[in-house]
Order: C-alpha cells, then sequence, then structure tokens
C-alpha cells in the first residue's frame, strides 16, 4: 500500500474555494434549521458551554495559539475586516441595540431629576449623585432578568 502525504497546501485551498462557494447553503441550511434558540438554551446547553470554557486542555490551546498571534496580526486583521464588515454589522444589530439599551436611558431620564444638585465636594457628589445612578442602573438590570 502507498500512503501518500497529505498535501496540506491543498487542502488549504480546497477548504477556502469549498467554503466560499458554498455560503449560500450554509445561509439556507443555518435558516430552515428550527429549534436554535430553544436548543441554546437548555441547561444541557449552558453546562456543556461551561465545560468547554472552563476546560483547561481548551484553555492553554487558547493560549498557545493566542500567543502566535502579533500586534500587526491583529491590525492587518481589523484593517482588512472592518471596513466592510464592521458597518454591514451596525446596521444589522442596531434595532437590538435599541431594545437592550432603552430601557437603561429610560430609567437614567427617570433617576437624573430626583439627584441633588452638583457640589464642589466630590465626595458628596459621589454620595448623592453617582450611588443613586449606579445603583438604579444595577436595579433596572436585575428587574429585566427574566424570571
Amino acid at each position: 500500500m502507498i500512503i501518500m502525504p497529505i498535501d496540506t497546501t491543498a487542502a488549504k485551498d480546497d477548504w477556502q474555494s469549498g467554503s466560499k462557494a458554498k455560503t449560500r447553503k450554509m445561509i439556507d441550511k443555518y435558516k430552515a434549521t428550527t429549534g436554535k434558540v430553544a436548543a441554546a438554551t437548555t441547561d444541557a446547553a449552558q453546562k456543556n458551554y461551561i465545560a468547554g470554557v472552563t476546560d483547561p486542555v481548551s484553555q492553554k490551546l487558547r493560549l498557545a495559539r493566542l500567543k502566535e498571534l502579533t500586534d500587526s496580526d491583529l491590525n492587518a486583521a481589523m484593517e482588512a475586516k472592518a471596513p466592510t464588515s464592521h458597518p454591514a454589522g451596525v446596521d444589522a444589530a442596531v434595532e437590538k441595540y435599541s431594545r437592550h439599551v432603552d430601557p437603561y436611558f429610560k430609567e437614567i431620564d427617570v433617576i437624573l431629576p430626583k439627584l441633588k444638585a452638583k457640589t464642589r465636594d466630590a465626595r458628596v457628589n459621589v454620595m448623592e449623585r453617582v450611588i443613586p445612578l449606579a445603583v438604579g442602573l444595577q436595579n433596572k438590570k436585575k428587574a429585566l432578568v427574566p424570571k
């Protein structure tokens, strides 16, 4: 039996061209799959996520792969991808952003008129202005957590 070594360059090229060519198929299959959120929000899914994130082998591998990078690598990736992907992502997420931050903005609008006037004393300002705002926002966050 003749054993041929794997041509890693060809494998890389095949993966790249094949993956790009099947983007539409990937999108269509993803959209056709139902129950994604239900599956992702089960206790088992959460347990599996935690196990994966805390797995020592995964952590070491992540760290090793990060150490392979340089600031130049990261800067080049940012320059190559961000000009198109970031604006598109922002456009796609703007309604979600608004839905998530609006409750906090409304809470700030309720709290600010109730705060005592600003003084020249930093400690008084923190106690009477910063803390009530921070506690109000923390309480809003707790109130938003589904029961």
